[in-house]
């Protein structure tokens, strides 16, 4: 058994209940269907190649499967990619393990078994545990807890799907297949900078995530408080009736010049110009 499959089978066994057959057997393909719902969004990607691997080597590892809608039909929990390139070899029937398994835990399963595999994009993982912690309610560290990661590490990933899905276009455009990366983007699409970060992605100046933090830790710094003119030194004297003001400052003198005559205008009229 290969090591991915040890690992599949010591994840399925956390959610082993008394219902849990796990019998392997094999059963023809015309009973089998794929799951309504699947973490993978390209179902079929890569079916060429990996029938070309099951025409050389054969089926290495069942399928995980559960009931289906009828008493002898099938739906597949994991191996639905395997299944397409069986029926695109003429396979008449595959190699399948059976997991009686309620039905909310069936797609938890899936995502376990293409997290495990790595055979998720960044945008089909968060897809899926935002589904999995809406639809039961688990929190970070539960989720956390469920894949061997920490809290931290999945309110990270999450983080991903605060972008709206023209951002999210975006970043699939500019082709950011880069977990870490794509967190970061989040980032700079919550501090209003994304536009600026896929532009120096797309020019190579963000080629890592130590680049890419450095970029949202320069956009987060408050603005230098500009600094404030220091008054300049002036001097009153009087002579009688009159008033002089001395100054370097040229600037001063003309401001402090037009309010005098603003003043003056409003007491005595054009007058007061003269």
């Amino acid at each position: 058994m290969s090591l991915k499959s040890k690992r599949l089978g010591t994840l399925a066994d956390i959610y082993q209940s008394e219902n849990l057959d796990g019998t392997i057997r094999t059963i023809k393909l015309e009973k089998i269907e794929p799951a309504e719902n699947q973490p993978r969004q390209e179902r079929k990607k890569g079916i060429d190649e990996l029938a070309s691997s099951l025409r050389t080597d054969g089926l290495l590892q069942p399928i995980v499967v559960s009931k289906g809608r009828g008493e002898d039909h099938y739906r597949i929990i994991a191996g639905e990619r395997r299944y397409h390139a069986a029926k695109s070899l003429g396979w008449l029937e595959i190699e399948c393990k059976i997991l009686d398994r309620p039905e909310k835990e069936i797609y938890k399963l899936a995502v376990i078994e293409n997290l495990q595999r790595e055979n998720l994009s960044p945008y089909e993982e968060v897809d899926a545990l935002l589904f999995l912690k809406n639809a039961h309610g688990y929190t970070d560290a539960v989720l956390g807890d469920l894949f061997g990661k920490s809290r931290s590490y999945m309110s990270e990933v999450l983080s991903i799907a605060g972008m709206d899905k023209a951002e999210i276009a975006k970043c699939r455009s500019y082709n950011i297949q880069n977990k870490n990366l794509l967190v970061q983007a989040a980032q700079a699409a919550k501090s209003g900078t994304l536009e600026n970060f896929l532009e120096m992605y797309s020019k190579g100046e963000l080629k890592t995530v130590r680049d890419a933090k450095d970029f949202n830790k320069k956009t987060k710094e408050p603005n230098p408080t500009p600094s404030r003119r220091i008054p300049a030194q002036y001097k009153l004297k009087r002579s009688g009736n009159s008033i002089m003001i001395q100054s370097d400052d040229e600037i001063l003198l003309g401001e402090m010049l037009k309010y005098l005559k603003k003043e003056l205008s409003k007491k005595f009229g054009d007058s007061a110009n003269t």
